[in-house]
């Protein structure tokens, strides 16, 4: 399938659009792999979200991996070859950020506990 099409099928099903089962199924599948680029690209690189940690985004970025792969079951496609990202600490700060000293500060006043990511947990 296009990428185009795979774009509007992913949009569509994002605003809750009825969709055919297979194109929800090529939609849901996509989209967890959209996802999974996106948790690697967090952890590998951090985020800029003021508000919440890199560890908060990480792992919700995870639920909804874990949510697209349960509405792949619940159609009945078989997602056991599929693999689900690990749940971080909360608090997990990527050190890569470009935002990374000032959201630590920020989180520091806050009270929110920070811990920095290191090469011990890299986990691919």
């Amino acid at each position: 399938m296009k990428r185009d099409d795979l774009d509007e099928l992913v949009r569509k099903y994002l605003a809750c659009k009825k969709l055919s089962a297979d194109d929800e199924i090529r939609a849901r599948r996509e989209y967890a792999r959209r996802e999974r680029a996106r948790w690697q690209d967090i952890f590998a690189f951090g985020c800029n979200d003021p508000a919440w940690t890199d560890g908060c985004n990480l792992n919700l970025v995870r639920n909804h991996i874990i949510a697209a792969l349960t509405g792949l079951e619940n159609f009945g496609v078989d997602v056991s070859d599929e693999w689900v990202l690990p749940k971080v600490d909360n608090g997990l700060m990527v050190p890569a950020g470009k935002w990374y000293e000032s959201r630590c500060r920020h989180f520091a006043q806050t009270g929110h506990r920070v811990r920095k990511a290191s090469a011990e947990i890299t986990l691919f």
